[in-house]
């Protein structure tokens, strides 16, 4: 009997509204991507390119560092005399280009460095792999000379030609520094680029960086320089406009780039879609010669526990050199996948025509006929989609339109079942997992205040970080680690509650919860603290549990910074979130890497230390370091939870120690902490130590 009052005026009213206002939502979700929808458009797309059909690739051929080869051979790494039997051996096949998936940064011997380099010029076609470094912790204890060394050596492969006439106006992701070869490797190669592969969140390869900027030069990739031999082609082009990187040419042929110069992969199928020539097969030569003659043969471990695994969208891990020889066989075949930016805008109109039709038909036809018109478009659309996928190469969203498409016929439905909303319990509804209750209480209460806007407030801000996640994420497999995962916040965010904090968000493995919004709380940098040592306790629990269960050990580190902030809803008009912004935030961040440095697990600013009096623990001065953006030193303090310092009686002896450092003499120092280690095993000591050694060591 409800749906006999469909063609009611009032609701049908009602519905048009809501589905017209649903589908500017949509529109705007569409442009501000939020994760859970960005996340499932990529799964789905996974999903499309899976259903692709492929033909097995026949212009690459992996030489495989296999099991087999590894029982032969002895255990990785091989001596550089082997490797040069294998160019050898290559070359005498009439491989077309040769291509180490391999890193040669460090030296083995004369002889083995000379007897390679010597093949390598034999062959003439020989492709090697640099690597540039994106995160701060891998230059950090890197000697500049090296740095500049390998600038100066990676500088000849850069892209010489420029076109379009424009400066890019964007900023583009650089690296922070970059290895290369060693210089008699690295001049014997025909070419070199970059072999850095970049996950999406998600931790899945989907696409990856062709070109790269740094110190105002455009790198080619590996993969890049690998086609351009094979083509024949003298160089390569980039076209840049203000937005970015437009287009790369290699000769004649045309590679369509991302504004930052990466490339979706066209996988040419799961695992083991590539012809596969053992490396001791081919040393002994019982490799098949078709599989090498004219090919580009390029050599990668595919040895379980040596090699550089990766997840794809066919799901698992599987070895990089397969992502590197799908990249390679794409850029030669020509076949792309590509997602211009032209085809936002399609989306976007799309999106509008499609909830356009539904808006005007839904509040006027039955639930059957509704619900077989949405599941149409949705169907059709998809549908529709794949194809384009399939002969255009052009992935076009599917899940914004779907859902679009479902959401509105529930929409509509709803509001004839129901008519209205409670607006309180929807509030609570969408804020209980992310505040206290006594913020959802005072929201729910006042609901005029999720307005965009913001004011400034002094407050505490707490950064916590897995340590080596990305060890910890390649030892285990997604599920595993997504259940882990799963506890591990869940318990953290149980302690920022207990304390009134609020969790802002979390970024990948990183946790970040503010003290003192949006509800005001005088003691918040206290409650930061205390939430900070209930964390660590809560993870020697899970530790434990997961000991018992045969999982890794996880080890966070935390940096906690209370100043002034710029907190309130911060977005557009239609799609906010409740942050905060400012320099200490910026500095919280910081000091839980500082954590690295020093081998702590609790970090405190000057700020918060001097806010806090007797949170349960001991509390010492760590060291006075200059961040990046700041021009004066910060003290740092480490808050030492009983749990890792369960009789710090040595504490007095460490601030003597440490008062040497600051106005004393830092080889008196340098004992006092030295003795201090041996004594304590204490980091922090230790790494005082070698900073008193290093300034002693200049001359004064």
């Amino acid at each position: 009997m409800l749906f006999r009052a469909w063609g009611s005026v009032a609701p049908a009213r009602l519905a048009t509204a809501v589905c017209a206002a649903l589908t500017v939502g949509w529109i705007l979700l569409f442009l501000t991507k939020p994760p859970l929808l960005e996340d499932l458009e990529r799964r789905v797309y996974d999903l499309r390119l899976q259903r692709l059909p492929h033909v097995r690739p026949t212009r690459v051929t992996i030489a495989a560092i296999d099991e087999r080869s590894l029982a032969a051979l002895g255990r990785w790494p091989w001596s550089r005399s082997i490797l040069a039997r294998v160019a050898d051996r290559l070359r005498e096949l009439g491989a077309r280009v040769i291509a180490f998936d391999v890193f040669f940064p460090e030296s083995e011997s004369a002889g083995a460095d000379r007897e390679f380099a010597r093949a390598l010029s034999r062959a003439g076609n020989v492709v090697l792999g640099t690597v540039f470094l994106l995160q701060p912790d891998e230059v950090l204890h890197l000697d500049p000379g090296r740095l500049r060394a390998a600038q100066l050596a990676i500088e000849p492969q850069h892209i010489a030609v420029l076109r379009g006439g424009a400066t890019p106006t964007r900023p583009l992701p650089e690296p922070l520094g970059a290895l290369a070869n060693i210089p008699g490797l690295q001049r014997a190669a025909a070419a070199s680029g970059h072999v850095n592969v970049v996950a999406d969140v998600d931790g899945v390869v989907r696409r990856v960086p062709l070109v790269m900027r740094w110190g105002g030069r455009y790198y080619p990739s590996f993969d890049v320089q690998v086609a351009r031999l094979y083509l024949g082609a003298a160089e390569v082009a980039l076209e840049l406009e203000e937005y970015g990187i437009a287009d790369l040419a290699l000769g004649e042929r045309h590679v369509p780039l991302d504004e930052d110069g990466r490339l979706l992969v066209r996988y040419r199928g799961p695992a083991g879609s590539f012809d596969t020539v053992s490396i001791v097969d081919l040393l002994e030569g019982r490799a098949d010669p078709a599989l090498v003659r004219g090919r580009v043969a390029l050599i990668g471990n595919t040895a379980q526990g040596i090699g550089d695994m990766r997840v794809t969208p066919y799901g698992g891990v599987v070895p990089g050199v397969e992502i590197r020889a799908s990249l390679i066989e794409g850029l030669l075949q020509g076949d792309f996948l590509q997602r211009p930016d032209w085809l936002e805008l399609v989306d976007a109109s799309a999106l509008a025509a499609l909830g356009l039709l539904l808006t005007v038909l839904l509040p006027r036809i039955g639930v059957a006929a509704g619900g077989l018109l949405a599941l149409a478009c949705a169907g059709g659309y998809v549908l529709a989609a794949d194809r384009v996928l399939e002969s255009q190469g052009l992935w076009v969203s599917v899940v914004y339109p779907a859902t679009l498409a479902v959401t509105l016929f529930v929409a509509t439905a709803l509001v004839y079942y129901f008519f209205a909303f409670s607006e309180k319990r929807y509030l609570k509804l969408a804020f209980q997992r992310y505040v206290p209750p006594a913020v959802v209480d005072d929201i729910a209460r006042d609901p005029g205040k999720l307005r965009l806007g913001g004011e400034k407030r002094e407050l505490t801000v707490l950064f916590s970080d897995i340590r080596g996640f990305t060890t910890l994420s390649e030892a285990m497999d997604p599920e595993a680690l997504v259940r882990l995962m799963n506890r591990y916040f869940t318990a953290m965010t149980e302690r920022v509650f207990e304390q009134r904090g609020s969790l802002d968000k979390f970024i990948g493995d990183a946790v970040m919860a503010v003290f003192g919004a949006p509800l005001a709380d005088a003691r918040h940098a206290e409650h930061a603290c205390r939430a900070a040592l209930s964390m660590v306790a809560a993870l020697g629990e899970l530790q434990s549990q997961w000991r018992e269960e045969g999982l890794p050990r996880v080890d966070i580190g935390i940096g906690i910074n209370s100043g002034p902030v710029i907190v309130g809803n911060m977005g557009s008009v239609d799609r906010f979130n409740y942050t905060v912004v400012g320099d200490a935030v910026n500095l919280a961040s910081r000091l839980e890497a500082l954590n690295k440095t020093y081998g702590t697990t609790i970090l405190v600013s000057d700020s918060t230390r001097s806010q806090i009096g007797d949170v349960g623990c001991p509390v010492r001065e760590i060291d006075r370091v200059r961040v990046r953006g700041r021009e004066q030193p910060v003290s740092v303090f480490e808050l030492m939870p009983p749990s890792r310092y369960p009789a710090p009686d040595w504490l007095e002896d460490y601030r003597a120690a440490y008062v040497e450092m600051r106005e004393g003499e830092p080889a008196r120092a340098a004992a006092l902490f030295d003795e201090l280690h041996a004594r304590t095993r204490d980091p922090v000591c230790a790494y005082h130590a070698a900073a008193c050694r290093s300034m002693e060591a200049v001359p004064r």
